[in-house]
This record gives structure tokens, C-alpha cells and sequence, in this order.
């Protein structure tokens, strides 16, 4: 007769952690695999876990082990997912963090760039006439597209999105053939030139040229926790409830499915014995998120 746990009126240990769920449901994984008769043509490979005495190779689980086992593994799959999905927004948030300060330091390079084009366009436009081309009339023109009164340069001064259709459609006038004379006639090159590259450093760190990763992600999983937590108690009690004397290999097959659920209560206790305090020892403080609640 094999030596069946007895788990009734089971309660999971409170200091069960997310880690023990997913590990548990590996080891789970492996005896389910081993216990199940190999598929057709395939040889049970000698790596596999060898069964005890009393335990044959099963065609399939029975059928309420079967349901609870596929209801836990499910959960647990989508408690594994939401902790990657965290670490990823995690990641995410750092990442984030340096997006903000180029967000900073491209607003502030587009800004100072249009102020030394309208500088400069306005010292074109303030020469007189001396019949060389392009006339400052032609550099008043510019100016007049760019910087209209009373708008001025007001329009780095607006939220991202109203500055960036400004400066779409003013720098749209600048890759005009007159702009372009303008620039060339007045030695303005160097001044289109910084501007350029400070519009498309605007354009890739706003997210108006490029994907800019949404800050945030998920942070409460305990939805997914409770989920996984009571579908492993339910698959706990179905496999212990399987025992019974009058059925051949039942009890083989609970004593051999429920084997890493109590060494892993024995790991509990044990880390929960290594943890009390010494007699005349202040208890020692919890660290900070030590919950592993996900």
C-alpha cells in the first residue's frame, strides 16, 4: 500500500510564494508525463522519471485529475505571462525615463534653432535695397511666412502636437525653391541646416516619426495569483481524493502526483523554522516588497 499524504480540509501555506506555484506546476508537468503511457511508436526515453512500485502507465489522467490539472496549468501559464509582461514594463519604465529627458532636450534644441533662424532671417530682411539678388524684400517675404505677426515665434511655445504641425508647414515653406534662394542668397545654409536636424530630432523623440513605447504596464496581478493559487488547491484535492484501496494504482499514482506539493511544504517549514527568531532575538524585520504576490 502506498504511503498516501493526507492534505484534507487543505490549506495552502501562507507563505506560499509565486516562484513555489510555477515551479510546482513543472514538477507536476514532469510526473503527469511520466505516468502517462508513451504515444504510439514513441519508447519511453531513460531519461524519464521512473515509476514506483505499484504505479503502471496510464492511457490518461482520470478524468477529474485530468480537467483540474489542465484548469491549474492554464492558470499558471497566465500567472507566468503577467510576471513577464511586468518585468517587461518594468524595463519599459527605465527606458521611459530617458525618453522623457530627450523629449526635454529635443524641445528645447528645436526651440533655440528657431530662434536663431528667425535672428538671422530678420537681419536679411533688415538690409536695404542694393540691387543684388535675392532682394531683402525677398528675405521680408520668408520672414513673413514663418513669422507672421502676431503669432511671431509663439508656436514653440505650444504643446508638442500644436508645435509640431507649426513647424511641419513652416519648414514645409522652407524646402520651397524661393525659401531655398532666400536661404542660399543670405548665407543661411548652416542656420537650415541645425534647424533641419533639430526638427527631425523633434519629429523621432515626440513619436510623430517614430513609435514612442507607451509608458506603464501592468502592475496588479493579483487576479492571476488567487486564480492560480485556488486552481492549485482544487487540483491538490482532486488528485488526494483519488486514493482508494479498492482501485488498483490509485493510491500509487496520488502518493507519486502529490510528492513535490509536500516537499515543498517541507521546504516552507523549513525556511519558516530558519526564520524565528532565537530566543532573546528581536524578530527580524521584513525587507521591503517582500511579498511575492505578484
Amino acid at each position: 500500500m502506498a504511503d498516501v499524504p493526507v492534505l484534507s480540509t487543505l490549506t495552502l501555506p501562507p507563505q506560499l510564494e509565486t516562484a513555489d506555484v510555477l515551479a510546482l506546476r513543472d514538477q507536476l508537468a514532469a510526473r503527469i508525463a511520466a505516468v502517462l503511457r508513451p504515444m504510439k511508436g514513441r519508447e519511453r526515453a531513460d531519461s524519464e522519471v521512473a515509476l514506483p512500485e505499484g504505479l503502471e502507465p496510464l492511457d490518461a489522467l482520470p478524468p477529474h485529475i485530468e480537467l483540474s490539472w489542465r484548469r491549474f496549468d492554464a492558470a499558471a501559464q497566465e500567472l507566468q505571462a503577467f510576471r513577464a509582461r511586468r518585468a517587461d514594463a518594468l524595463a519599459n519604465e527605465a527606458h521611459t525615463a530617458s525618453d522623457a529627458s530627450e523629449q526635454s532636450a529635443a524641445n528645447a534644441d528645436a526651440d533655440d534653432r528657431w530662434r536663431a533662424f528667425e535672428q538671422w532671417n530678420a537681419g536679411a530682411a533688415g538690409l536695404s535695397d542694393d540691387g543684388e539678388s535675392p532682394s531683402p524684400s525677398e528675405a521680408r517675404w520668408l520672414y513673413a511666412q514663418l513669422f507672421p505677426a502676431p503669432e511671431g515665434l509663439r508656436f514653440i511655445t505650444r504643446r508638442p502636437r500644436a508645435q509640431w504641425t507649426a513647424m511641419v508647414q513652416r519648414m514645409s515653406v522652407l524646402q520651397g525653391e524661393r525659401a531655398q534662394a532666400v536661404i542660399a542668397g543670405f548665407g543661411g545654409a548652416r542656420h537650415m541646416k541645425q534647424l533641419a536636424a533639430a526638427h527631425a530630432r523633434f519629429g523621432k523623440a515626440f513619436g510623430f516619426t517614430a513609435v514612442v513605447q507607451p509608458a506603464g504596464g501592468p502592475s496588479d496581478g493579483r487576479p492571476q495569483w488567487v486564480t492560480a493559487r485556488e486552481a492549485l488547491r482544487a487540483l491538490l484535492q482532486r488528485i488526494e481524493g483519488h486514493a482508494d484501496p479498492e482501485i488498483a494504482g490509485s493510491e500509487a499514482l496520488v502518493a507519486f502526483l502529490l510528492a513535490p506539493y509536500v516537499e515543498l511544504l517541507d521546504d516552507v517549514a523549513r525556511d519558516r523554522r530558519r526564520a524565528r527568531p532565537k530566543k532573546g532575538e528581536p524578530a527580524p524585520a521584513l525587507p521591503s516588497g517582500a511579498s511575492d504576490m505578484p
